[in-house]
């Protein structure tokens, strides 16, 4: 159903890095690119996309690298999302611009997929990239069967 792109998963693993390394001198794209598992060009392109958008900043030449544009508890995962995905909704209706479904406003499911929306944008407005690498190295993984479990969800 609900899934973020291999980009908006790379930026949000960059910015975790970069959380965990606040403090120290720049980061290598190369070194976070390792760390990662992330292929360097691709994050590359990833990080000039969060430098566009303010979150990060960086520096070229020797001695480069980068780093958070401000501190990891001010930079909501919304954020990111943002700047890697623009508007993102469950559904192509509830985009205010897009008024091409015949049912527009009228429709019974329009409303569920706004629930969704808004539960989805509540924990990235929420969540931090600094609750994030908090986290890191201690989640838990889920095997499809126990998440089901996990959420209730029949399995």
């Amino acid at each position: 159903m609900f899934q973020v792109s291999q980009k908006t998963e790379y930026a949000l693993r960059a910015m975790v890095e970069l959380a965990l390394r606040q403090g120290d001198d720049l980061v290598p794209a190369r070194e976070i690119a390792e760390r990662q598992g992330i292929p360097l060009r691709f994050l590359e392109q990833q990080l000039s996309t969060l430098h566009k958008a303010g979150l990060v900043e960086s520096f070229r030449g020797a001695g480069g690298g980068c780093r958070l544009a401000r501190p990891a508890g001010e930079i909501r995962i919304a954020d990111v999302v943002d700047a890697m995905e623009g508007s993102l909704y469950p559904m192509y209706c509830l985009d205010e611009h897009d008024h091409t479904c015949f049912q527009d406003g009228r429709c019974g499911v329009q409303g569920l997929w706004n629930e969704v929306h808004t539960a989805v944008r509540g924990v990235f407005e929420r969540t931090t990239v600094a609750d994030m690498a908090a986290g890191h190295g201690r989640m838990t993984m889920w095997a499809p069967e126990d998440l089901l479990r996990h959420t209730g969800q029949p399995g």
